[in-house]
């Protein structure tokens, strides 16, 4: 059947609608479709309500419903008001309170009305229905039936005053695409606006990373001439690390920025964007009056745009809620902002690194020393192209100047441990002021060492200092009598040192010329002659 019902056809579904009876039944009756039952009962919930009485031409009413409609069944159905079925009765009075679709759920209305009362759920209810009234019905309809009671509260939020220059809000919203063809790139609308006077400053960027966003503010307070008090930003990465209601936790970038620049970062709640309702409909605006419709081949071409579309409309245009020119306000909050720094806010990166059994931290493939007590430990670093600081919580342990190139070391001598030299030459001054203080035998006898071009010989060198520990009162004799016997290894010094420590000490007196270690010179001598034949 055509959606379109003839007049009478239309006026017997719309008495019958009035009746309460459900789409399904009216269609099992008259077999009009449900959907287009459905068309009329929405469009006769739509009219305005007609007072009793009226009618539209003179002479005439409202039709009744064909008299003999109703069978027998129907005029004794308890569904019905009394009267439905006689052809005299007038037309009835829409309910107040339509009933529910399904017929099924007709009889249970009071027990499902005392459950809403008691604050239960419908799936609550329903159970209740299926277990005590013996209900055969289905879940969605108590569910759409149920829908009909809740009661919206209105969202209401409280209007703030700002005082001039106390706040700015910042967002990010999706910009327009630039280029042309496969080329194209998205890009991100930055918006900044000040919460008293609603002037703004925008700007097309590709990214989200924490330079761009703080580059974004430093424009935006130069535009203005000035920085707000606080800023009122959403929980993106760049300026929140983790969103909280009582304590976030700020991105330790934006933090020092803030520092740098005067102001105070003031995160909205979690999931609460409205909480910066001026700003997010300043980019509804910006978006659907500059942006809408145009093509931009370029981020300049596009910034050129927003920058003509603020000085020659946006600023001048009265505001809804002001009632006032946004030029004429800013003027009057322009001298409420805080000034200036003197220069630009040196932008860092924030990092983590485990200092290296060497001392070391590496940052962008060169090497930078720390204290050597925090070997195996984790330090915290900002860096950029002028230099690397290593932190300890908030305090600088050190500063490095940024090394150009890969695989370069930077190292500060207080750094490394007192007793490890930073050079093999290092090394070896070191082992020659230290055997002066032993005495002149010792000095000579590693000067001569060192004055050999051996690879091994700072080993040999280190072995017979290491004797200092056990040996600090024979060293010196045993280095004599090394010098004079030609022989300066470490075996034959150390053999010396503890046949000095265990001889008597009157045996120190001469030096001798035979000893289970000593050769003979006549031995010598042999090899000599050996040597020359």
């Amino acid at each position: 059947m055509a959606n379109v019902l003839k007049m009478d056809k239309k006026r017997i579904v719309e008495g019958l609608i009035g009746l309460g009876w459900s789409d399904r039944r009216i269609h099992r009756e008259t077999h009009v479709h449900r959907i287009t039952v459905a068309k009329y009962r929405k469009a006769l919930q739509n009219d305005p309500k007609v007072p009793a009485g009226f009618s539209g031409e003179k002479g005439q009413t409202d039709p009744q419903v064909p008299t003999g409609f109703f069978d027998e069944k129907d005029q004794n159905d308890p569904q019905l008001p009394a009267g439905s079925g006689k052809p005299d009765s007038p037309s009835p009075m829409l309910p107040p309170e339509p009933l529910p679709r399904n017929p099924l759920l007709h009889p249970h209305l009071p027990a499902i009305k005392t459950g809403l009362a008691k604050g239960l759920s419908a799936q609550r209810i329903y159970q209740d229905l299926i277990e005590d009234a013996a209900y055969r019905g289905s879940y969605d309809s108590i569910k759409r039936y149920v829908r009909r009671f809740k009661e919206t509260a209105p969202d209401f939020r409280e209007r703030l005053p700002v005082f001039p220059g106390h706040e700015a809000q910042v967002d990010y919203s999706q910009g327009p695409l630039i280029g042309e063809g496969p080329q194209k790139r998205r890009t991100w609308l930055f918006k900044m606006t000040l919460s008293f006077s609603r002037h703004a400053y925008e700007e097309l960027v590709y990214g989200q990373d924490v330079e761009t966003f703080l580059r974004c503010h430093e424009r935006a307070f130069t535009f203005f001439g000035g920085v707000p008090a606080t800023a009122k930003i959403d929980n993106l990465k760049s300026g929140v690390l983790q969103a909280h209601l009582y304590e976030p936790i700020l991105n330790p970038v934006y933090l020092a920025f803030s520092q740098w620049y005067g102001f105070t970062i003031n995160p909205c709640d979690p999931y609460q964007p409205q909480q910066k309702g001026r700003v997010e409909k300043d980019i509804a605006y910006t978006q659907g009056n500059a942006l809408k419709g145009r093509t931009i081949h370029s981020l300049d071409e596009g910034n050129q745009l927003l920058a003509h579309w603020n000085k020659r409309w946006a600023r001048l245009r009265i505001h809804g809620t002001t009632k006032r020119q946004v030029w004429q306000q800013f003027q009057e909050e322009k001298p409420t902002l805080r000034p200036l720094p003197l220069s630009l806010f040196p932008f860092f990166k924030v990092g983590r690194r485990k200092v290296d059994v060497h001392g070391h931290i590496e940052v962008m493939g060169n090497y930078y020393s720390v204290p050597y007590q925090l070997i195996g430990t984790y330090v915290s670093i900002h860096f950029n192209a002028e230099e690397v600081v290593v932190l300890s919580g908030e305090k600088a342990l050190c500063t490095h100047r940024t090394r150009i190139g890969k695989a370069q070391a930077a190292t500060q001598l207080e750094h490394r441990p007192p007793h490890k030299p930073q050079s093999l030459e290092a090394e070896e001054n070191m082992h020659l002021q230290r055997a002066r203080t032993v005495g002149p035998n010792l000095h000579r006898l590693i000067d001569k060492l060192l004055s050999r071009q051996e690879v091994t010989v700072i080993r040999k060198v280190r072995g017979i200092m290491s004797l200092r520990k056990d040996f600090a009162a024979h060293l010196e004799e045993a280095a004599g009598v090394a010098l004079a016997r030609h022989n300066m290894s470490y075996r034959f010094v150390k053999a010396l040192c503890e046949s000095l420590r265990d001889e008597p000490s009157d045996a120190h007196d001469t030096l001798t010329e035979e000893h289970d270690l000593i050769r003979s010179l006549a031995e010598y001598q042999s090899h000599v002659n050996e040597r020359i034949t």
